[in-house]
This record gives structure tokens, C-alpha cells and sequence, in this order.
């Protein structure tokens, strides 16, 4: 009886902390203030506020370099273009013919796509189709910044001849790219992949067989060994011409990234490019991440038909997210003194203990609103308010089936509550599967909905069969 006592009470007392740092919180000193240390909510944008961000069309213009013929030429020199004749042409980097309602729309895509790589949820994107102007709506982000760069790049992507300067692969050759991370004893090496479809992995096979990498040495050796040789002068510049290493360079919208050449053949179609320097501080390591996401954002997407400019961005903030807080724990707060009322009155010493618990469960909910990316939402909140209804259903039930078999010295508390908690679980199953369906639902406000639904119904199980059934197991003795 005495172990059964001290196992109810330190039950009780591990509830009643919970409850504490699910309402109240963790608070420890901070830059002289008391600051709560568990994890902000995640609001959504109807209650967070947004961030409206207005890009517009590229109104300057550009450089070009042509020669006799009119043929655009790449990265001339300025002696280049003296010696050859080439002409220098200013033209506006959108050309009125390229404004088309298509190519808006296009942009629009292009935006919505490197949006979803980015991982960005609950954004907003209005077209203006007579002027081209995007207006963005994006959740309070503190790389709004980064994020407008990577979208209003152009992201032309080309693998070019470093000599001639031919084309030989585009973003039309891409299939995907992906951000890597390796953790080495010297720090932390960020990459991104570039990963080819089926046209463009075949292109790139053919690119790593011709443009190889010689072997410096080798060729040294090569070398001293003609030099002592009685050959003439002509068949040593043939050799050297013959071994003089092809190179190709990776451009993003005409400016060159890097050059290379390949020591042996890819045939899986993928290449890796490392960022930066190997990463040994935070900073560091931020940095890295940022340019590889943006590149792997920008080569998973097509390039953009115009070029644009971040115009001005500000901050709307919501009038509901100061209240939604404080109205939601007065709620719940409301919720658990009416149930701990009805158990008490029903129930008696039963009753106001399984209200502690049940206010027990609340407090985890709100805990795993908080760490489960949950998004509050007038629609979370209301499956929030549902869970509870419901968890207050199955422990009425509990208590009402315990009371049934009170007289029956062969009912076995524990038997009681299992059998009570099957038949519940059996009857919610519908509604776990319309959380599932919910929680993959590309609607922001449908899919927090299925979100806070999905873990209550997953809490209500767990807590139930680990708290409220040894609580009222042990009462029964």
C-alpha cells in the first residue's frame, strides 16, 4: 500500500511540474532580465504579421560586345576588342519584346519553385500581368535578405569552353541539385551537387572524357626526356600542343565561377562543387550553408526569362498575434476548471485528481505545440480546443467505467482502462486519418490544422496509457 502511496505521489508531482513549465514556463537570467527559456510558438502569417517584399523589373541596361558579323562575344578584353573590331552596344537588360504576359507568369513559377527548394512555407505571390511587378508576402524571416537575392537572380547557368567559349551544358541539362555537408577532423566542408538528367548526364560524360586533366608531372618528364633526345624543335612544340589541357568554365549568369578539367570520366551524372573554406566557426560554417543552399536553389529551377530588383520590403504586423497567446490560455485555463468542476462533482476524490491530470495534458499539448512545428493558427487552435474535448471524453468514460465494476472484486482497474482506451482509439481512427491527410495539404492553414489534430490524437494515446492509467490504477488499490 505504502509503495503504491509513494508511486501516486511522485506521479503527481512529476504532472504538476510539467504543468508548471508548460504554462509558466523556464526563466533564467539573461543580459539582467528573466527571460523564458523554452522555444517561442511558431505563429502562423494571419497572426504573426508578414513580411511584403515588392520586386520590379529591371529598368537599366547592359553591355554588349559584338563583332563584325553581330555576333554577341563573350568576355573579351579590352585589347581583344580594339584588335578585332568589336563593337560595344548598350541595350536594356529586358527587352521590350521579352515582356510578355508568358514570361511574367514563367517568373512567377520560377519564384514559387526556388520558394519551396528554400524550404519557405506560407508565402504569397501576386502577379501584376500589364506591369510585371511581383509583390511577395512571406512569414517574418530573419534571411528575407538571402532569400530575395536567390529569387530575384536571373540563374542562368551554362558549362562553357574556356577557350572558344562554346556553351555545352544549361540549365535546361539539370535534373536537381542537392545541399551536402561533411564534418572532417579539420572542420566542416558544405557542397552542393549538380545533378544531370538524362540528355544532360550524357553531355556531361562526353565534357569529363575530353576535357581531361594532364598530369604536371608527368609532362615534365615528358619533356626533359625530348629535350635529350635528338628530335627537332618543331616535334617538341607538337608534343606540347598536343598535351596542353583543355579546361571548362562554370558561368551563373555570365560571370565566371570557376574553371576546371576532370581526371577521369563521370558517368553517374552528378558533380560536386565545394563551398568556400573548410568551416571550423559558426559564422563560418552560416555563411558556407548560405551560398550552397542558394546555388542548389538556383540550378533546381529554371532560369528566369527577366531580370528583376528588389524595390522595398516591410513589415506588417498582425493585431492578432499580441492576444492569440493570452486568449488561448485563458481558454484552456476555462476548459480545465469546467472539467475539474464536472469530475469533482461526478467523481469526487477521483475526479479533482484526474482533473490534475488532465490539466497535466494540457500542458504537454502546449509543449508540443511548441517543439512539433506547429503553426498556431485560428484553425491549430481549434484542434487544439477538439483535443481537449476529446481527452476530457476518454477520461470521463475511464472514470465512468471504473465506477460500473466498482462491486466486481474480479474487474481489474488496469483491465477497465485498457479495455476503455481500445474502444476510444478504435473510434478516433477516422480521425487520425483525416489529420494525415490534412498535414500534406499545400493549404498553410489546413495543413497546421492537421498538424496540432495529428499530435493531439497521438498525445491523447501516449499520456493517457503512461499517466492517467497508472493514476487511477493505483487509486483503485
Amino acid at each position: 500500500m505504502k509503495a503504491n502511496k509513494l508511486k501516486l505521489i511522485t506521479i503527481m508531482l512529476l504532472v504538476i511540474l510539467i504543468i508548471m513549465v508548460g504554462f509558466f514556463g523556464v526563466y533564467s537570467r539573461e543580459n539582467g532580465r528573466m527571460k523564458n527559456t523554452l522555444k517561442d510558438y511558431k505563429y502562423a502569417m494571419d497572426i504573426e504579421g508578414v513580411k511584403v517584399a515588392t520586386i520590379e523589373l529591371d529598368t537599366g541596361t547592359k553591355e554588349i560586345i559584338k563583332d563584325k558579323d553581330g555576333n554577341i562575344v563573350n568576355g573579351a578584353t579590352d585589347e581583344e576588342i580594339e584588335k578585332n573590331g568589336y563593337t560595344r552596344i548598350e541595350e536594356p537588360v529586358n527587352k521590350e519584346e521579352n515582356k510578355t504576359q508568358d514570361n511574367y507568369n514563367l517568373t512567377k513559377e520560377v519564384i514559387k519553385n526556388r520558394f519551396d527548394k528554400l524550404g519557405v512555407t506560407g508565402y504569397v505571390i501576386r502577379l501584376d500581368e500589364e506591369s510585371g511587378k511581383i509583390v511577395l508576402e512571406l512569414p517574418d524571416n530573419d534571411n528575407l535578405n538571402n532569400i530575395l537575392e536567390i529569387v530575384t537572380t536571373v540563374g542562368k547557368f551554362e558549362i562553357v569552353d574556356a577557350d572558344t567559349k562554346e556553351v555545352l551544358i544549361n540549365n535546361d541539362d539539370i535534373s536537381t541539385s542537392n545541399v551536402y555537408r561533411n564534418t572532417t577532423a579539420y572542420g566542416t566542408e558544405m557542397s552542393f551537387s549538380i545533378e544531370f538528367n538524362g540528355e544532360g548526364a550524357k553531355k556531361f560524360e562526353d565534357i569529363t572524357k575530353k576535357y581531361v586533366t594532364v598530369n604536371k608531372e608527368e609532362n615534365k618528364t615528358a619533356e626533359n626526356n625530348e629535350n635529350s633526345s635528338t628530335e627537332t624543335t618543331e616535334n617538341n612544340e607538337e608534343q606540347k600542343t598536343e598535351e596542353k589541357e583543355k579546361k571548362v568554365a562554370l558561368k551563373l549568369d555570365d560571370i565566371e565561377l570557376m574553371s576546371t578539367s576532370f581526371e577521369k570520366p563521370v558517368t553517374d551524372g552528378k558533380m560536386y562543387l565545394t563551398v568556400g573554406q573548410t568551416a571550423t566557426t559558426s559564422e563560418q560554417l552560416k555563411n558556407n550553408y548560405a551560398q550552397a543552399q542558394k546555388m542548389a536553389a538556383l540550378l533546381s529551377t529554371k532560369a528566369m526569362p527577366l531580370s528583376y530588383n528588389p524595390n522595398n520590403n516591410t513589415f506588417v504586423q498582425s493585431e492578432l498575434k499580441e492576444n492569440t497567446t493570452k486568449t488561448m490560455m485563458i481558454g484552456i485555463a476555462i476548459v480545465i476548471a469546467i472539467v475539474a468542476v464536472f469530475l469533482f462533482i461526478k467523481y469526487k476524490t477521483k475526479g479533482i485528481i484526474t482533473a490534475i491530470c488532465f490539466a497535466g495534458f494540457a500542458a504537454i499539448l502546449l509543449l508540443t505545440v511548441r517543439y512539433w512545428n506547429v503553426e498556431l493558427s485560428g484553425e491549430s487552435i481549434v484542434a487544439i480546443f477538439e483535443i481537449l474535448v476529446l481527452n476530457f471524453v476518454l477520461v470521463n468514460k475511464i472514470l465512468n467505467n471504473l465506477n460500473k465494476e466498482k462491486d466486481n472484486k474480479k474487474a481489474e482497474a488496469k483491465h477497465v482502462i485498457n479495455m476503455a482506451i481500445k474502444d476510444f482509439t478504435f473510434k478516433i481512427i477516422p480521425l487520425f486519418i483525416i489529420a494525415v491527410v490534412f498535414v500534406f495539404a499545400t493549404w498553410t492553414s489546413t495543413s497546421s490544422f492537421g498538424m496540432g489534430l495529428f499530435w493531439g490524437l497521438t498525445l491523447i494515446e501516449l499520456y493517457n496509457l503512461f499517466i492517467t492509467k497508472y493514476v487511477l490504477k493505483y487509486l483503485n488499490k
